[in-house]
C-alpha cells in the first residue's frame, strides 16, 4: 500500500512539472531600426536597450546600412516590454597582438556614445530608429 502510494504521488508531481508549462520570462516585443549619425547610416555599431525597472537587456549590432535587430536572449529575438534607456558604441575586435585585449572595429563620436535616450518598447513589433545629430 505504501509503495502504491508513493508511486501514485511521485506520478502526480511528475505530472503537474510536466504539464505546468514553465516561466518563459516576461513579455517581449521585436525591435528594429535604423541609426543614423550626421544623417548617415551608422553600420557595425553595437545597439543596447537595458530596461529601466530591471531585467535582461538585449543587444543587436547594425548592418552597413545601419539597420538593427535586437536579441534579447540565445533563442528569442526582441526586446523587454516597457521602457529602456538606449546606448550605442562602437563594435570591438580582438588585437592582433598576443596580449587577447579588445580594440575599437568601430568609433562612435564621444558626445553620441554619451546621448541618454529613452524609448517605449510595446508587445509585438516595434520599429525604433535612432537618429544622432
Amino acid at each position: 500500500m505504501k509503495c502504491a502510494l508513493g508511486v501514485s504521488l511521485l506520478a502526480t508531481l511528475a505530472m503537474l512539472l510536466g504539464c505546468g508549462g514553465g516561466y518563459d520570462g516576461p513579455p517581449v516585443g521585436s525591435v528594429s531600426g535604423i541609426v543614423t549619425i550626421q544623417g548617415k547610416p551608422a553600420s557595425d555599431v553595437v545597439v543596447e536597450f537595458t530596461p529601466l525597472e530591471g531585467g535582461r537587456g538585449s543587444t543587436g549590432t547594425t548592418d552597413d546600412s545601419g539597420r538593427y535587430e535586437l536579441i534579447y536572449s540565445s533563442s528569442k529575438m526582441g526586446a523587454q516590454v516597457g521602457k529602456h534607456s538606449v546606448t550605442i558604441s562602437g563594435n570591438q575586435v580582438l588585437d592582433d597582438s598576443n596580449t587577447n585585449l579588445m580594440k575599437p572595429k568601430t568609433s562612435v563620436p564621444k558626445e553620441v556614445a554619451e546621448t541618454k535616450r529613452e524609448v517605449e518598447v510595446n508587445s509585438g513589433s516595434n520599429t525604433i530608429d535612432l537618429e544622432y545629430p
